[in-house]
């Protein structure tokens, strides 16, 4: 049986939608999965076993509408069995409808006629303390067949000249292996997901104070000027081993694996993190709808702080629309001396020392 996931998002969606596929080799074990999406995700699909091919694209020539129907007629002469797609945009539906797939699966949302045989209602709230982004997913799962018992954990998997290869450089880079260690996303995917650099500054002499560890920052090569801001603004750089940076995402992955602790922003770090069972402490923009991607907060290992936890009046009598462009000046109010209270207590917990 040839079958077709489709998820042409970001880093974080695919990896929370690559359970479908882990899933599904359950249901179907002789089956055939080829898995879609943006070339720039493909790296937390990297060596998963129950992924046959990943089939990359670049979001931006995808854009050219030419270059659509000719991948939608590449997809159509594999003649795959069943379709399923996560993505449920316009892309996806027409690569869907001219499949000539017999079964077709997708999110029960307004679609071009005959985009898929079989929709399945999205969820207003989440059913499990996995969270509602899990809970979508196993719910097309289970309408293949609900018998199965699901796991609902996204994985990465990582090779041992992988391992071999970054532990080197770690300690190239005088990171020791072993000693208590704190990855913290400074810089959100965009920024109306950011903490103010200026917080976050707050956070790591916080740490630096009160824990004897090493402190890794997570930013792209491109964010480096951003970063430099952020290291005038820390009192004590002492703990702080900013060269230490992956330059693409599989590199972050293979660090973080080495790691003891996640601070971030809300996005896809944050659910790499979780898939190599690191436990996290999650800082979500005011405009983000926690209770749609805190997954996995039921173990203590895992937890999140919005603003709208601290300061719900911020948050009555106003749309999420205007929430998100009153972001900048809502972030003012999330400051540090709120968020270091459970910050510590997550600490405590969950750092080796």
């Amino acid at each position: 049986m040839k079958i077709l996931i489709i998820k042409n998002k970001r880093i974080g969606d695919v990896l929370v939608a690559s359970i479908v596929a882990n899933n599904i080799k359950k249901i179907y074990p002789d089956s055939h999965i080829t898995f879609l999406c943006y070339d720039y995700a493909a790296p937390v699909l990297l060596h998963n076993p129950n992924i046959d091919r990943i089939w990359q694209i670049n979001d931006q020539e995808l854009k050219q509408g030419l270059n659509l129907f000719k991948l939608a007629k590449e997809l159509r002469a594999e003649k795959f069995d069943l379709i399923i797609d996560l993505y449920i945009k316009l892309q996806s539906q027409i690569i869907s409808v001219l499949s000539s797939s017999k079964k077709r699966i997708g999110f029960d949302k307004r679609v071009i006629p005959f985009a898929y045989t079989h929709k399945i209602p999205i969820l207003k709230n989440r059913i499990s303390d996995y969270g509602k982004a899990i809970d979508d997913r196993l719910n097309v799962l289970r309408f293949l067949n609900s018998n199965v018992p699901l796991d609902p954990h996204p994985k990465l998997y990582i090779s041992h000249n992988e391992q071999t290869t970054i532990e080197s450089l770690l300690k190239d880079k005088g990171f020791v292996i072993g000693k208590p260690s704190v990855m913290i996303g400074v810089l959100g995917s965009d920024p109306t997901k950011s903490l103010p650099l200026a917080y976050v500054a707050e956070l790591i002499d916080y740490i630096s104070t009160h824990y004897d560890v090493q402190i890794l920052l997570n930013y792209i090569p491109a964010q480096r000027p951003l970063v430099d801001k952020l290291l005038a603004l820390v009192k004590d750089k002492s703990q702080v081993l900013p060269e230490i940076m992956g330059k693409n995402i599989r590199e972050y992955i293979l660090i973080m694996n080495n790691v003891n602790v996640l601070i971030a922003n809300e996005g896809g770090a944050v659910h790499i993190a979780k898939a190599l069972d690191k436990p996290t402490f999650t800082l979500y923009s005011p405009y983000v709808n926690k209770e749609h991607w805190a997954t996995f907060e039921n173990d203590h290992k895992n937890e999140s702080l919005h603003l709208k936890e601290l300061k719900p009046e911020l948050f009555s009598d106003i749309s999420s629309k205007e929430i998100k462009k009153q972001t900048s000046e809502l972030y003012n109010h999330f400051k540090p001396e709120k968020i270091i209270p459970r910050l510590a207590s997550f600490l405590d917990k969950n750092l080796i020392s």
